[in-house]
Formats: C-alpha cells, sequence, structure tokens
C-alpha cells in the first residue's frame, strides 16, 4: 500500500477558487490522498457551503485568521491524528495535475534524507510560463527569489535538484521530518514562513528538492496583492525576523546598502509615488515591529490596526 499524503488547503473568505482546487485534488490517481480543508477564519459562509459541497473532505473551522503558518498548523495536528505518512500544503488558488503526487513520494521514499519538495509551478493565466522552477535564499539578506519566473517551458527545468527554497504554495515532506524540526513558526503569521522551514530542515541535514515531474497551477497572489498592506507589513516585520534568527549583526552590515535601499525604496514608493498613507504606515510599523521583535497574538502584530 502507498504512504498515505495528507494535503492541507486554506480557505479564507475564497470558496470558487477552494472549490476548483479541491475538485483538483479529488481527480489525482494517487491512492491514499486525505484532503484537509481548514476554514481560517471566514466570515463570509464559504466554510460550511464547502463542507457540505466535499462531504468526503476532512474539514475544521478556526474561528479566527491564524494566518498561513498557524492555520497550516491546525491542519498538521490533524493529520497527525489521521496517521498521514506525508503532509502537504497546497495553495487555495491552485489547480494540480492528476499525476502530481506520485513522482514526490517516490522521491522521498528512494531518498531518506529529502527535506521540502517542491514541483514545477505554472502561472494559472498563461500556462506553459513558470511561476515556480526552484528558489534562491540568501540568508544573510533574507532574500529569496524563484527560478524561471515568466519563462516558457522549454524543458529547461527538468531536472531534480536540491533547491535554496521550497515554496510554500506546494511543499510537501514526511511526517517524521516535521516532527524532528518542527510545526510551522507562528510568529511569522504569514511571509518567509517557508524559508524558515527550509532553513530548518537544512539545519538539521536534509536537502529541500525541485522536483519538475510534478505540475500544479498557480493564480498567483489572491490572498494579498503585492503593495497592500498585509503584504507590505508582514514583509519588512519579517525580514527582520528571519535575519534574527539565522544571521548575524557583522553578515547585514555587508549588506547595509541592500537594506537601506529595500526599506527606502517601499517607503518612497508608497508615500511619493502612490501617496498611500496606508502603504506608507504598514511599511513603517513593519519596519519597527521587526527591530522590536513584536508579533503579537497569533503572530499578528499590528494587522488590525493598519486595516482599522
Amino acid at each position: 500500500m502507498n504512504p498515505k499524503v495528507s494535503v492541507i488547503v486554506l480557505n479564507l473568505n475564497q470558496e470558487g477558487h477552494t472549490r476548483e482546487c479541491i475538485k483538483s485534488l479529488q481527480e489525482v490517481t494517487y491512492d491514499p490522498v486525505d484532503i484537509i480543508l481548514i476554514d481560517n477564519g471566514s466570515t463570509d459562509g464559504s466554510g460550511p457551503r464547502l463542507r457540505a459541497e466535499f462531504p468526503s473532505v476532512c474539514y475544521h473551522r478556526n474561528e479566527v485568521n491564524l494566518g498561513f503558518s498557524g492555520g497550516n498548523n491546525t491542519g498538521i495536528r490533524i493529520a497527525f491524528e489521521r496517521g498521514c505518512d506525508y503532509i502537504m500544503l497546497l495553495n487555495n488558488d491552485t489547480i494540480v495535475e492528476k499525476d502530481f503526487i506520485q513522482p514526490l513520494v517516490e522521491h522521498a521514499s528512494k531518498n531518506p534524507r529529502t527535506g521540502f519538495q517542491s514541483c514545477k509551478i505554472y502561472l494559472y493565466s498563461d500556462q506553459e510560463a513558470f511561476w515556480y522552477a526552484g528558489g534562491t535564499l540568501n540568508i544573510h539578506k533574507a532574500l529569496s527569489g524563484h527560478r524561471g519566473m515568466f519563462e516558457k517551458d522549454r524543458g529547461q527545468y527538468d531536472v531534480t535538484e536540491e533547491t535554496g527554497l521550497a515554496t510554500g504554495c506546494m511543499m510537501i515532506a514526511s511526517k517524521d521530518l516535521i516532527r524532528e524540526i518542527g510545526i510551522m513558526d507562528e510568529t511569522l503569521f504569514c511571509y518567509f514562513e517557508d524559508a524558515d522551514w527550509c532553513m530548518r530542515a537544512s539545519l538539521h541535514g536534509y536537502r529541500n528538492i525541485y522536483n519538475p515531474k510534478a505540475r500544479i497551477w498557480h493564480k498567483v497572489s489572491v490572498t494579498s496583492k503585492i503593495d497592500s498592506p498585509f503584504y507590505l507589513y508582514f514583509t519588512m516585520r519579517n525580514k527582520i525576523y528571519f535575519l534574527r534568527k539565522y544571521s548575524s549583526p557583522g553578515k547585514w552590515f555587508v549588506h547595509l546598502p541592500y537594506f537601506i535601499y529595500f526599506y527606502g525604496r517601499h517607503l518612497i514608493r508608497m508615500s511619493l509615488k502612490w501617496h498611500s498613507y496606508i502603504g506608507t504606515k504598514a511599511v513603517i510599523i513593519g519596519l519597527i515591529d521587526g527591530l522590536r521583535h513584536y508579533n503579537g497574538d497569533h503572530g499578528k502584530g499590528h494587522l488590525d490596526d493598519l486595516l482599522k
């Protein structure tokens, strides 16, 4: 019998996208797959409707939004209770290929020091163009990147290989690895939690993998738009949190011009180009909270204050 794969999908007021994702998961050829739907504090009634529509899916509701990390941790705990062998995090704004799970499990089964795996991820809007084909992670700049973004797939990234970053859009690992390194860091709430997990796996001697034999399609920025207060606040704050955790002041100083450019660029763009008071505030408060190491309840920091 195949190892059991638990796939965790979060929903937050996105019934249509979540429905499409679950329908595509129900068509996969791998067995057994345990779909775990976490309604992460939705306020539009989408959770109960999805539960009624997909009675075979394991459903759980968080009464408040616990963020990407907290919401997925709820699913991870449930997956452990339900006897999983592998755990996959999958964005609800994705559509999967029917046979995408098999090569991921096969690679991990043959390579016991496999950490987190991600696959070929295409743009939903341009289904032959990459969104992710492996990733990079510079811990001293807290800077990650996706290889191949917007390139057409011509077979240039068809080799299974170690990668600096397995993306939280789709990442899979064994239950044993997650038990060894711990669940996601809930103080991050959203952004950098996948980089943090990959770093922990690497520090424990595991290899994070890009596996091109599996493919999915991603709708990109459905949850939070670039330059939204949500995106700005957590990116500004969590970048500093990540640096504190994995780098050192001596290493930061070398990259001081980059940090001045990064934070200054966002601040100038929000204040002078877009004349966005809330965007400017999100950059400033995110920077201050990062320096203060302030995370707030469930890792949300000052998010609720920003959105008032």
